[in-house]
């Protein structure tokens, strides 16, 4: 039985009809039977049309040698089906016209993406750039990292530790300021480092110095943690090497201290201010409840919330 597609026929119907709109033909420099046979078999699927004994020849008859075909057969073809086929195929399909050798016009490739990411991210999706060939981009589509979903495993695992609705807030904040105000998104994203860092030093009966930046803040936690792997053959180099990786974490969140400054929230902006692209938000939300998440687990025991 087939799996249940997340990626609907709405959207999938909205894609078809912007991409008719502006005009950008899916098979971009090639033509119709050799764009798809780079997704199915052709040879081997059955024609439609008795003169042919396979699609490819069939479908080359049809779009190249007469053109009587409407540009979205591949849509309701039972052979393609574009329209119900399973999302894994389809989100293939739409990472194909991207590919280098399929277009080679930037603008237009830029404009699908654009296309594609608008109506897949109502269901949870995107198309990303995840290789390149010759200095040039390859992309996949995938789940959206820092969509909804993703944010709702990141919330229920701080509030394992952190069980408050103010910390739910905060995720909730982060979460749905990014496309939004990237601003509000990096603010958040500090405070609640700042919100962990502070709740796990009071457990641990550590002073908390009023003027502490967020570096200090988190190097202070650092050292009142075990990092120590307990199933390590040699827990003691482990621990050397997990505290270097911690050391990198902190030039992150110094970054992310930095931004704070300069583009978050609670700082005086001019009236021609402009905020970070959308694609650093997410970097930072992401990196941030990385952090806590591995703070709080490593604290191990539900945390007593200081709010900010």
């Amino acid at each position: 039985m087939q799996a249940k597609n997340k990626i609907t026929d709405v959207t999938r119907q909205s894609v078809a009809d912007e991409m008719q709109l502006e005009r950008l033909w899916y098979y971009g420099n090639q033509n119709e039977p050799d764009f798809l046979a780079r997704l199915f078999n052709l040879k081997r699927i059955p024609s439609r049309d008795y003169r042919y004994d396979n699609a490819y020849d069939d479908i080359w008859q049809h779009t190249v040698s007469n053109n009587d075909w409407d540009i979205n057969w591949i849509y309701t073809d039972p052979r393609i089906n574009l329209l119900h086929c399973e999302d894994e195929l389809y989100l293939k399909f739409l990472s194909t016209t991207l590919h280098p050798i399929v277009r080679t016009n930037i603008k237009e490739a830029t404009k699908l993406l654009e296309i594609y990411n608008n109506h897949l991210a109502g269901d949870g999706y995107e198309i990303v750039q995840t290789d390149e060939v010759s200095g040039k981009p390859i992309y996949s589509g995938r789940q959206q990292v820092t969509g909804q979903a993703h944010f709702a495993a990141k919330k229920a695992e701080i509030k394992k530790y952190l069980n408050t609705d103010y910390v739910n807030g905060k995720i909730n904040t982060m979460n749905d300021a990014i496309n939004t105000d990237t601003d509000l998104a990096i603010g958040t994203a500090k405070e609640l480092l700042e919100t962990t860092c502070k709740s796990i030093l009071k457990e641990k009966t550590t002073v908390v110095e009023p003027d502490w930046t967020l570096p200090q803040l988190l190097k202070t936690t650092s050292s009142v943690l075990d990092f120590t792997p307990k199933q390590a053959s040699d827990p003691e180099k482990a621990e050397k090497a997990i505290r270097q990786i911690l050391g990198g974490i902190a030039s992150v969140v110094h970054g992310v201290a930095e931004l704070r400054n300069g583009y978050g929230t609670g700082h005086g902006k001019e009236a021609d201010f402009k905020g970070l692209e959308t694609k650093y938000a997410k970097l930072i939300v992401g990196v941030v409840s990385e952090i806590a998440i591995l703070y709080l687990a490593t604290n191990g025991e539900t945390t007593e919330l200081i709010e900010l």
